[in-house]
């Protein structure tokens, strides 16, 4: 489902502030794989996933996703290969504080051929999944973290992509509504979803819900 090849990725090149955030950084993960990226802060995690998600491309090598070499990929293409493939949960949640639950979960939605009774229906489906459908017509500024979490889960799987990539989703939350999300996690892995969690929290360590651990560091795979 998705494979590194020699991937080096180097911010700022041939400046005064260049980082190499990757440093030949080859693996795979097989399709319905859950897989844990391990490794503190700035250590490259977040830059994995976004060259998965097609939102950067590497400064050398390849990166492959579902048979597709998104590291090639035009921007045009890569916006509509991620709105097809790649549901992404992000750290901060990144939702839009002044619309609605159901607003914010049908965002990915919008640019599709899908009829307003078509997304309204995949909007109500997510909503009904992660228990979140009472509250609907509330701003998501007003709803606590766990909730903000939810409505982030269910936009990132509104679009019923393939891969479902996580970056640090549990460094705002508290013990308790971390394990609500490994639930989360549980629930959408038996859907055969390929699912790849970037994070440094110990409660995912050892966890029999991840089929294998890539531990990073310093942009290297150890």
């Amino acid at each position: 489902m998705i494979e590194f090849k020699g991937v080096t990725k180097i911010f700022n090149q041939k400046t005064a502030n260049e980082t190499v955030a990757l440093k030949d950084i080859s693996f795979s993960v097989k399709n319905g794989e859950c897989v844990l990226l391990k490794g503190p802060s700035g250590s490259g995690k977040s830059t994995i996933l976004s060259l998965i998600a097609a939102l950067s491309k590497p400064t050398f090598g390849e990166v492959i996703v579902d048979n597709e070499r998104v590291s090639k990929l035009p921007d045009n293409f890569a916006a509509l290969f991620r709105r097809e493939h790649i549901g992404f949960i992000f750290q901060k949640f990144n939702l839009i504080p002044t619309l609605t639950v159901s607003e914010n979960i049908a965002i990915p939605l919008l640019p599709s051929n899908l009829s307003k009774k078509e997304i309204e229906e995949r909007v109500k489906k997510v909503m009904r999944e992660f228990s979140i459908e009472h509250k609907e017509k509330m701003e998501v500024k007003n709803l606590s973290g766990g909730e903000q979490q939810r409505v982030a889960i269910a936009r990132a799987l509104v679009n019923d992509p393939d891969i479902v990539l996580a970056d640090e989703p549990t460094a705002n939350l508290d013990e308790k509504l971390s394990e609500n999300f490994l639930e989360f996690l549980k629930k959408i892995k038996k859907e055969g979803k390929t699912i790849i969690v970037s994070t440094h929290d110990p409660i995912f360590f050892e966890n029999p819900l991840f089929d294998k651990t890539l531990e990073i560091l310093r942009g290297k795979l150890l």
